[in-house]
């Protein structure tokens, strides 16, 4: 097989967050009587980060830092209500652990939130989960990531990043690394496709992709 590496953004990729970022999103936004979004709205607004989402759920309100607060202590505790593997996730994982591959997760949520989901839904799965944390810098910056990729010797034509968002596709590409994008994840498969010809429907898809 062409790759020794496979990593995955998280939400929308992985895992099926968006009721519960949703709820944490409405309930902010319900302290400062402002209006709630819908689903299709907060998977329009996520892939770059918490702030940026309560920024654009706000209608760019100048509340951006109090909002921000609220949505991180309800969202800290309420993060695994209704949040789940999309269906044949688990046979993706089970297909990359047969072949000897390193998986890992590399997402702008915020990290212990990360690794406490990873480890509910997936156990030991993965060899690293590195998410959102102070002091650095969140995707499409490629920067730690390569970092990483030194630390276990890997060049980056044996790395596969698998994600949902422009985000991804971006971060993909300033890294050097091959992408795979999933259209079963918050992202319409024809705005994926305006950026990439490598965009797959099922995890069965990513499974046929890593045969060939």
């Amino acid at each position: 097989m062409k790759y020794k590496m496979i990593v995955f953004d998280l939400d929308g990729t992985l895992l099926n967050t968006i009721e519960d970022l949703c709820n944490a999103c409405n309930y902010a936004l319900n302290q400062y009587n402002l209006k709630n979004i819908s689903i299709q709205e907060t998977m329009l607004y996520l892939g770059h980060g918490i702030r940026h989402l309560i920024y654009e759920a706000s209608q760019h309100s100048s509340y951006t830092d109090e909002l921000l607060t609220v949505f991180r202590k309800y969202y800290s505790i309420n993060y695994n209500g209704t949040t789940k593997p999309y269906p044949g996730i688990d046979e993706v994982l089970e297909f990359c652990k047969r072949n000897h591959l390193i998986l890992g997760v590399l997402t702008n949520k915020v990290e212990d939130i990360a690794q406490n989901l990873c480890k509910a839904h997936f156990g030991n799965q993965f060899a690293f989960v590195y998410g959102d944390k102070e002091g650095r810098q969140k995707k499409p910056n490629p920067d730690f990531f390569l970092q990483l990729l030194k630390e276990y010797k890997l060049s980056c034509k044996e790395v596969l990043y698998i994600g949902d968002s422009e985000v991804d596709i971006d971060f993909s590409r300033a890294a050097g690394v091959d992408g795979l994008f999933v259209s079963y994840g918050f992202r319409t498969k024809q705005s994926l496709l305006e950026k990439s010809d490598f965009v797959v429907d099922t995890p069965q898809d990513i499974v046929n992709f890593l045969k060939r």
